[in-house]
């Protein structure tokens, strides 16, 4: 497959906008559409429990979706979770471990995260009396490991981000990993800007629970999201929604939970979303991770020295081995909503605001950055393009 040239053509929008907004949501190729299609067109119907072909035929691909989810992040079949998205996957890890906790534990974040990897432990602390502490870093985002590795000593768990949604940092997550196994300590990450754009290996990064979404990296559906549970928590893990599809057993005295995964995935599922998920996996392993992440790391080596030649001012590790396919600047002089807003009437997509992680922002004492986030479809000439935009931008601010 040509990269990016094939890809680009699975997805139609990619011909009418230059999308930079990868980091939100990334476009949806074909395939992913097609299969979902298939799915609503051909065999709907309710997953477990029925009987006649067209539920069987539905569980057989949701149950198969789960098996791709599994070997794309090299856990077992009975560890993954349907769930929404990351936000969901992680707020289910504060609220299914809350029974571990007593006053005066420690958890251990950065405070770089994403508020979706930072509210569920403030409420839980705050809930709790528990400590909530820091790993100090700069304004780059890179992290400070002697102070992680003093930090995490003592805590009962470690919840860090992989990739920086705000600043495009590539945090050491395997090294924090075993600082925290070393602890004794629960490990929870963030996969949300990670999977899809580069190696997710659960077992390498040590996690013990680990959050993603479909819609992002996978270039999947909305709506679809994965909590990988280490089987070593099956019993631990209290599942914070239950009723049907949860249970083996119900009496008016009580109830028997039944076995892992079904146990976590109460209700009807995301069933069409599951499909587009695995989909999305599919083709993204068709192109191969690496492609896409040396895909990426051209247009963020292009965009930074650009905006270098510019004299804008971008945030992140200026190391561009750390450096995912995120980039934020901001114009001076401009509102980053302006200058999305003008490069919006020049047909490029990009995201301006906190990005949900306003500790990040007060750390560098500024109200927000414009963002340009990428996938394996966008190319170096879609670059030089919004390069140019922003060099009329600068030069009619001097002007």
């Amino acid at each position: 497959m040509r990269i990016p040239e094939d890809v680009r053509k699975d997805i139609p929008l990619t011909g009418e906008v230059i999308y930079f907004d990868n980091t939100a949501t990334s476009l949806t190729p074909k395939p992913v559409i097609e299969a979902m299609d298939e799915y609503y067109l051909r065999y709907r119907a309710n997953v477990h429990r029925g009987v006649h072909r067209l539920s069987q035929m539905a569980t057989h691909k949701y149950e198969e979706s789960r098996k791709v989810v599994a070997e794309f992040i090299n856990a077992r079949f009975e560890e993954v979770v349907f769930t929404k998205n990351t936000s969901e996957s992680l707020n289910l890890v504060a609220l299914g471990l809350e029974h571990i906790f007593k006053p005066g534990d420690k958890i251990v974040t950065t405070p770089y995260e994403h508020h979706s990897d930072l509210l569920p432990w403030q409420r839980l602390a705050k809930k709790l009396g528990l400590r909530l502490e820091f790993i100090e870093g700069d304004n780059e985002g890179n992290l400070d490991l002697s102070d992680a590795e003093r930090k995490i000593r003592g805590a009962k768990l470690v919840a860090v981000q992989h990739v920086s949604n705000a600043l495009g940092v590539i945090h050491e997550v395997e090294e924090l990993g075993k600082m925290a196994k070393e602890e004794g300590a629960i490990f929870v990450v963030d996969a949300a800007q990670s999977a899809g754009h580069m190696e997710v290996d659960v077992k390498r990064l040590h996690a013990d629970f680990l959050g993603l979404s479909g819609h992002k990296g996978p270039m999947g559906p909305t709506g679809i999201g994965v909590l990988y549970i280490n089987e070593e928590f099956f019993e631990v893990f209290e599942p914070p929604l239950i009723g049907g599809g949860t249970i083996e057993d119900v009496g008016l005295e009580g109830y028997k939970l039944t076995e892992p995964p079904e146990r976590f995935e109460a209700g009807t599922p995301n069933i069409g979303g599951a499909i587009g998920l695995a989909a999305g996996i599919r083709y993204i392993e068709r192109i191969g991770i690496d492609k896409i992440e040396r895909q990426e790391r051209k247009l963020v080596k292009r965009i930074t020295e650009g905006l270098d030649e510019l004299g804008i001012p971008w945030y992140g590790p200026r190391n561009l081995k750390k450096h995912a396919g995120v980039v934020s600047f901001n114009v001076p002089g401009l509102h980053p909503h302006d200058v999305a807003a003008i490069l919006d009437e020049n047909n490029i997509m990009v995201r301006s605001g906190h990005h949900c992680a306003l500790p990040v922002m007060k750390k560098l004492g500024i109200n927000g950055t414009v963002r340009a986030s990428f996938h394996v479809y966008n190319s170096l000439e879609e670059v030089e393009t919004f390069l140019g935009v922003l060099e009329g931008l600068v030069k009619s601010l001097r002007s």
